[in-house]
């Protein structure tokens, strides 16, 4: 009896993050679809292509060899540390081997929080195999002065792929704030 609420806990919280991940103030994955599409192999990487792609050229082409399509049903995103708390990144498109960067940076996808008060996960960069959103998170935390309490603020930056113009279009930015009591 007890592995059995423990098993229906566990499913509870998985389904209640899965929830969480999947809509930030109405915009969901759901609604960004595109059609899935059969594709057999990758095209070789252009770097030509982009700069960034010639500047992290071994990062982008090991990324590359390792993963499968993750994003708009034809792009593999590499992701990288860029210093302190901040990521970076590109994708490549497996058709034709174009690079194009992803919308992150130390101004759209910094991690200045020392844990997650709105989520249970590391959700600086959220998206899906077949969803054209793009959502990235600043985050920075701080002490509120004569208490107990920290005070995380969240910056959701939700972006859209616009598969025509080949670019990311910035559609809203979504600020939420946490507080949660200081482990002394």
């Amino acid at each position: 009896m007890r592995i059995y609420k423990l098993i229906l806990t566990l499913c509870f919280f998985a389904i209640n993050s899965i929830g969480k991940a999947q809509t930030i103030e109405g915009y969901s994955f759901e609604k960004y679809n595109i059609e899935k599409h059969t594709i057999k192999g990758k095209a070789k990487i252009n770097f030509q292509s982009n700069p960034t792609a010639r500047m992290f050229r071994t990062r982008i082409t090991e990324g590359y060899k390792s993963s499968n399509i993750d994003f708009a049903g034809y792009y593999i995103t590499i992701i990288w540390g860029c210093g302190t708390g901040c990521i970076s990144g590109a994708m490549v498109d497996i058709r034709d081997g174009k690079v194009y960067d992803l919308p992150l940076n130390e101004e759209t996808a910094y991690n200045g929080c020392y844990s997650n008060y709105g989520t249970d996960e590391d959700d600086r960069v959220t998206y899906k195999e077949f969803s054209r959103l793009f959502i990235t998170t600043i985050c920075s935390e701080k002490e509120i002065e004569n208490s107990k309490n920290n005070k995380q603020d969240k910056i959701f930056l939700i972006n859209v792929w616009n598969e025509q113009k080949k670019k990311f279009e910035l559609v809203k930015t979504i600020k939420k704030t946490y507080t949660k009591e200081r482990k002394e």
